[in-house]
């Protein structure tokens, strides 16, 4: 079980608001409260697609604890059901950031906020991240 903190405001989590468990609900920002269950997600490796082995790195989906339902790479960061083929991420060492598994759009917070109640979107990247030498 892990919670995620936006890198610029480690004082705060994703969060999904008042615990809510139906599809589409928007993902926001939350002070860190120690233990609550709308601000823990598992971070589960997702396989190949179809039956087929997965290729290059591994993907996984984002599961918030109290809802079951998948973080998703649409503009706004919502939960869907796993049918839904935007519910795939990779995790990457590149500036701190979750990539949507096409490799164009990250995990961000809008207008870099610190506020509560600040959407979690998914951001267009200019270029692919780059690992810093070394």
């Amino acid at each position: 079980i892990y919670t995620i903190s936006p890198f610029h405001a480690p004082e705060m989590e994703l969060d999904i608001w008042k615990g809510e468990k139906k599809e589409d609900t928007q993902v926001e920002l939350y002070k860190k409260t120690p233990n609550a269950p709308n601000h823990q997600f598992q971070i589960v490796y997702a396989g190949g697609v179809g039956g087929n082995p997965e290729k290059g790195d591994h993907e996984y989906f984002i599961i918030p604890v109290n809802s079951g339902l998948y973080v998703t790479a649409h503009v706004t960061t919502q939960l869907l059901p796993p049918k839904d083929s935007s519910i795939r991420w990779k995790l990457a060492h590149a500036g701190n950031v979750i990539n949507h598994v096409d490799g164009k759009e990250q995990l961000n917070v809008r207008g870099g906020s610190k506020d509560e109640r600040t959407k979690v979107i998914t951001y267009q990247m200019a270029t692919s991240p780059t690992l810093p030498p070394g």
